[in-house]
């Protein structure tokens, strides 16, 4: 099975149709994204529009949970409050009902592969808030996160949200795809192996 997974796409739908139209040359089986369709630019309708209509599985990022939750859940984003106030009046009863539907993760078993998705990892799924802050990545908690039983029962853990590429045991974290340097991540998972690689996005003609 071929997995295409990417993540962070913040409002940025050129570069949405450019990622798309990127991966589905490699023919994936499922294409995965990681969350955070909002925040930045300014087209996050469209966007989220396009991976609805592409039946994409959308698992929530911390920017949907301010749109559903109010940036109440997290004290560092009290300047953004406008914006998910202003966001949340611009969505339809459906599209609203779509964001709030999205899960938290998404797991899945391929040919014997346990794999997990997420936005991040959690400090806690049953919390308001339930990622770990990004100081996380400096302080030795995320360190001590990805030693965990529960992130080591999976043979495979891929997040977004800290807009880099970086390998931690199995938990593999991809870079934003509408930010600068893009990637997504190619998973290709058969009996016996289980293999993924970067793949560096081609930029946007103008």
């Amino acid at each position: 099975m071929k997995i295409a997974v990417f993540s962070d796409i913040h409002g940025n739908y050129k570069a949405l149709n450019s990622i798309l139209e990127q991966i589905e040359k490699k023919n994936p089986d499922q294409i995965v994204f990681l969350g955070d369709i909002f925040q930045r630019g300014n087209e996050e309708i469209e966007c989220l529009e396009l991976l609805k209509d592409k039946g994409i599985t959308c698992v929530k990022g911390n920017c949907e949970l301010y749109l559903v939750r109010g940036v109440d859940i997290d004290p560092d984003v009290e300047y953004l409050r406008d914006y998910y106030d202003s966001a949340r009046e611009k969505l339809s009863a459906e599209q609203l009902d779509f964001i709030k539907e999205m899960p938290l993760y998404y797991e899945m078993e391929c040919s014997g592969h346990r794999m997990l998705f997420s936005h991040f990892l959690f400090s806690d799924v049953n919390a308001a808030y339930p990622y770990f802050q990004l100081s996380s990545l400096k302080n030795g908690i995320f360190d001590k996160a990805c030693k965990s039983e529960e992130i080591r029962k999976y043979e495979l853990v891929v997040i977004g949200h800290c807009h880099q590429n970086n390998v931690k045991g199995n938990v593999v974290s991809v870079s934003a795809s509408g930010l600068e340097n893009p990637t997504f991540l190619f998973i290709e998972a058969c009996e016996g192996t289980l293999h993924y690689e970067y793949v560096n996005i081609l930029p946007v003609s103008q």
